[in-house]
């Protein structure tokens, strides 16, 4: 055997061990490829070489998968991982900030599907205070240029880890023993953010050593990455029901302005030791931190608090779209976040082959901090009586009008408003896992059976959320000596007695550039550094002080311990392959929080000072503990050399969120009228689901297939919501308002029927990637307008669409792709209404250039057309949200060695 060709056998078999199959598809196309080397050689690359490696992942894969692959390192077909994701069948993202964060997968929303960095968990923390700590992973965190090919696995093996409805996706980074010694490879890009109007740097580089016997190799790379994020838009935080007529009105319009300052690191390391043939160890390390401060400003108006004193009222379909008030609730709010995000992981990996057995063992650990971890944010009130009108249809439009100013200048002047609350704090998030499995592989002659695999897996988890609020208006937050005043709250009244007098707005007045009309989108700008001076370091000579109390309600963690054992058989024959398994697993769940009796505060206690303390509160801790058995197969069978029939079956399930399963409540402003919150619920079942795929694939011909894909999945059980009531404080008017909180409980099931259609043709320099998706999710329960949620089925689009060109050839590479998604169930906003998304298509474009074999020149565009997002409450008429992203521009180079 050549020397060659043992170099090629030993890196085909140091691959990972969640697709069995893979190392030997490997191996038998490296074998062929040195063969046919020796006759001619045929190098494809770039764009069409790609497909091809992700065409025959799918075509050799016993189980239904789709694969990304980059042909050469950073030459992933997206910056943004989520982003690439949505190009595959049944695989949609959302794009809230601009750029792909969480994905579904077949109709599974985004905490029902997991997301694997080489086979195992990478912890997740949210930086947004607003968010909810959940299962979904956050992609933002992973750059693409880290990742050397994906795979979403739709149908499960036996073998890998439990957890997803939809589907499985394992991110796989490279190995240094794959590469060429001394492999170096430098990215320098800018990005153009129409929004922000900024040119921001993001540069990345990758270096990889192995020595001459290729047993020991070492890569480390980086990637450094900054944006400056800004979002403008308007919005409506809530849709009200009145008692009396039951027409339902807004609670806020508003026209905001957010802005963030994003930072991203990310160091990735792998060390390979592969002394003989029969032995690979890889220990792998990840960190990324990504520093997010923001600020938001938001100038609102308050329908539903004046619901009484609305003139020329315009009612469709019971919802007030129109209205006039002459003296009304508004209010400008100024908020100011110091946040972060930051996750780790340390992985070891070991596999040991021998003739008649192989042991694979991984061991390692992931942990992430982040959340907003300093808040600041300042409400201000109108001088003047004030009067507004709004007008929902169409495009909206909306005015104010302030006695005593230019009533053209909307909210634009800081000598308009006066200080008239601050609030603040704190809400970090931790996620934290250790794990270790063992699994052995025992080769079988026994009929069509060639193997048995067996394991076990351990994992420790733990997710925790803590919640401190500040205070200025707490007691001893002044010197007597100094200030008459009663806190530094008062104080701050005293002398700010408008924006202007402590230069709190700044700026230009500008036009907020919103899908809106009115001059309320004509706004001063805040100064940011100015309102965190006034609240953390103090104002004219007088230091700033706050009461610092434990918001007892949103302060929780939960544990769990999972335990699965798996056996699996593999089959193969000349004509078929597959698996059939059986996983166990055992699921031991720890819920704390605290049980507390506060009728005086609602829950908050003073920690700083004397001041807020409940008359009783005491950590709790529930326990719950489950088991499933989970079988599943799988099975390929090759009608002709050309075309592959597929089916499998499987149950699946997936943990319900850590939020959701947490002792916490939460709840939104309660300067409204019929406040609303969110519970938890410690005793939710986990959902689970009996799936069936049958799948036809056609590969006519060279970088070419066809294929179509029946899914249908059976779920016991889907989220649903009860409701109840509870008072809660409210420190801005020192009284109890009564909050409805909606509780999530196990409803009933449902079933999901779809269809995924593929097309994929190379023309010789010109090539097509066509894919379609049709999804029918529905709930067994019965709608009730009644219950928030109730008959919906969360994350389901009926129809996704994606369309991919390409041109290339030795110099130039460009692509032209289309993803769109219609209309999907976003589930329970923070202020407890149903949230939808309305149907979102998006155009991007990328080129690139050879300029030599080692430079290579890039242009990326995303969303050309800028397209509209659009958020509703159940009925389209019932807007929630309106916004524009903006385009972004990407100019790079890249060289290698």
């Amino acid at each position: 055997m050549s020397h060659t060709l043992k170099q090629a056998i030993r890196k085909a078999c140091r691959g990972t061990t969640v697709a069995p199959t893979l190392a030997a598809v490997l191996l038998a196309s490296i074998g062929t490829g040195v063969q046919a080397q020796e006759e001619e050689e045929v190098v494809v690359t770039g764009i069409r070489a790609s497909l091809d490696q992700s065409m025959d992942i799918k075509r050799n894969s016993t189980a239904v998968v789709d694969a990304i692959t980059a042909e050469d390192i950073g030459k992933f077909p997206d910056k943004n991982v989520a982003e690439s994701l949505s190009r595959i069948t049944g695989v949609g993202v959302s794009r809230e900030y601009g750029e792909g964060e969480k994905i579904v997968v077949r109709g599974a929303s985004p905490e029902t599907n997991r997301t694997l960095l080489n086979g195992q968990t990478v912890a997740s923390a949210d930086w947004f205070i607003l968010d909810t700590p959940g299962r979904s992973f956050n992609y933002t965190l992973l750059p693409s240029v880290l990742v050397g090919n994906l795979e979403v696995y739709k149908s499960p093996y036996a073998s890998m880890d439990e957890g997803s409805i939809g589907g499985t996706v394992v991110l796989r980074t490279r190995k240094p023993l794959n590469l060429e010694s001394n492999t170096i490879n430098v990215s320098v890009e800018g990005q153009y953010s129409e929004t922000s109007e900024e040119m921001e740097p993001q540069i990345s580089g990758l270096y990889s050593f192995k020595n001459d016997d290729e047993t020991f190799g070492v890569l480390l790379s980086g990637v450094h990455q900054e944006r400056t994020l800004v979002r403008e838009g308007i919005e409506i935080l809530g849709w009200r029901t009145q008692e009396t007529t039951g027409e339902k009105v807004v609670s806020h319009i508003g026209v905001p302005r957010f802005e963030q300052s994003r930072e991203r690191d990310t160091v990735f390391g792998s060390v390979q030791y592969a002394p003989t043939d029969s032995l690979d160890i890889t220990l792998n390390a990840l960190k990324s931190k990504m520093e997010a401060d923001n600020h938001n400003q938001n100038w609102l108006i308050m329908p539903n608090n004046d619901y009484a004193e609305i003139e020329n009222k315009v009612v469709e379909n019971g919802n007030v779209l129109a209205g006039t008030v002459t003296d009304g609730a508004t209010e400008f709010d100024f908020i100011n976040r110091r946040s972060s995000s930051e996750t780790q992981s340390i992985d070891l990996d070991v596999t040991y082959t021998a003739d008649a057995l192989t042991v694979h063992g991984q061991i390692g650990s992931t942990k992430a901090e982040g959340g907003t971890y300093r808040e600041a944010s300042f409400s201000a009130l109108p001088i003047g009586v004030t009067r507004y009108d709004f007008d929902l249809r169409g495009t909206p439009e909306v005015n104010t009008y302030t006695e005593g100013f230019d009533d053209d200048m909307g909210a634009s002047n800081p000598e308009a408003f006066a200080p008239g609350w601050i609030w603040g704090g704190k809400k970090p998030t931790t996620d934290e896992e250790t794990y270790a499995q063992l699994d052995f592989t025992i080769p079988l002659e026994m009929g069509a059976f060639t193997a048995i695999r067996t394991g076990v897996k351990l994992r420790d988890a733990e997710r925790t959320q803590d919640r401190v609020a500040f205070s200025w208006h707490g007691p001893n937050t002044t010197d007597p000596s100094q200030t008459d005043a009663g806190s530094y709250l008062d104080y701050v009244f005293q002398t700010c007695t408008t924006l202007a007098t402590c230069g709190l707005g700044v700026g230009s007045p500008e036009s907020i550039d919103v899908l809106a009309n009115g001059n309320m989108t004509y706004q001063m700008y805040q100064d940011q550094e100015a309102f965190e001076r006034v609240a953390f370091e103090g104002l004219d000579g007088i230091p700033a002080d706050y009461a610092r109390s434990l918001n007892l309600p949103e302060i929780w963690s939960v544990q769990e311990k999972h335990t699965a054992l798996y056996v699996q058989g593999d089959f193969e024959s000349e004509k078929f392959r597959g698996n059939i398994g059986v996983r166990l697993v055992s699921t031991d769940q720890t819920s704390g929080g605290y049980d507390f009796y506060d009728p005086v505060n609602g829950g908050f206690l003073t920690i700083d000072r004397e001041w807020l303390v409940p008359v009783y509160a005491e950590w709790k801790e529930i326990e719950n503990d489950y088991k499933k058995f989970l079988p599943s197969f799988n099975l390929a069978y090759d009608l002709t050399d050309s075309q592959v029939f597929r089916t499998s079956a499987a149950r699946v399930m997936a943990r319900q969120n850590w939020n959701d399963i947490a002792s916490t409540s939460s709840f939104g402003s309660l300067n409204q009228v019929a406040p609303e919150g969110s519970y938890s619920n410690p005793y939710l079942d986990p959902q689970v689901a009996d799936q069936l795929d049958l799948a036809w694939e056609w590969y006519f011909a060279e970088s070419s297939m066809l294929s179509a894909t029946y899914f249908f999945k059976k779920v016991n059980s889907y989220r649903t919501y009860e409701s109840f009531y509870e008072p809660r404080f409210n420190e801005e008017t020192d009284e109890f308002v009564d909050v409805k909180f909606n509780k999530p409980v196990n409803g009933e099931g449902g079933t999901t029927n779809g269809l995924e259609l593929s097309y994929q043709q190379d023309f010789g320099g010109f090539g097509t990637v066509v894919n379609y998706t049709y999804t029918d999710a529905g709930s067994d329960q019965e709608r009730d307008d009644m219950i928030a949620g109730s008959g919906l089925v969360e994350g389901t689009s009926e129809h996704m669409l994606n369309l991919t060109g390409y041109y290339e050839n030795d110099s130039v590479s460009a692509r032209l792709m289309y993803n769109y998604r219609s209309e999907w169930y976003k589930g329970l906003h923070f202020n407890g209404d149903e949230l939808w998304n309305d149907t979102y298509g998006q155009w991007d474009a990328s080129v690139s250039y050879n300029v030599t074999d080692y430079m290579t020149l890039s242009l990326e565009a995303v969303n050309l057309l800028d397209e509209e997002i659009v958020e509703y409450n159940t009925d389209k008429a019932r807007v929630m949200s309106l916004y524009q992203n903006g385009r972004r521009f990407v100019a790079g180079i890249q060289v290698k060695f």
